[in-house]
């Protein structure tokens, strides 16, 4: 008696459809590409103090970076001390506000420091802030 024919036919060549896979994967490039922030480079590695009482500064500010060897920087473009104030006074020309955010690294001395904020009030910056790491 038979009741079947069975066959040794083997199953045929199914593929994964890997459509889906594809497109999970360009969601999360689009969501990784929006959400990416892109931090300012300012163009000396810079260590900063930290203080108890920070208050974060608009963005439209002009970046003087002074780095552990004296090294000067404004929005990361490296300058001497010596064209200091005229690189200043050329970023903050157009400006309302002509605030300068000075970045500089906690090891060095308080009259490096101050000679830069003088530096940039001689340039015509209404506002000069020295930036800080909160604790």
């Amino acid at each position: 008696m038979k009741l079947g024919s069975v066959t040794n036919n083997p199953p045929p060549d199914e593929e994964p459809n890997v459509a889906p896979l594809i497109d999970i994967v360009f969601i999360l490039l689009i969501f990784f590409v929006v959400t990416t922030t892109f931090a300012k480079d300012l163009g000396i590695d810079v260590e900063r103090p930290s203080a108890g009482s920070a208050t974060e500064k608009p963005i439209n500010i002009v970046r003087v970076a002074v780095g552990r060897g004296g090294e000067l920087a404004v929005d990361g473009r490296p300058t001497s001390a010596w064209r200091l104030g005229a690189e200043v006074e050329d970023r903050i020309a157009g400006q309302t506000e002509k605030s300068v955010l000075v970045v500089a690294d906690k090891g060095i001395d308080a009259k490096t420091l101050v000679d830069v904020m003088d530096t940039c009030r001689q340039a015509g910056a209404a506002q000069v802030a020295v930036a800080v790491e909160p604790e």
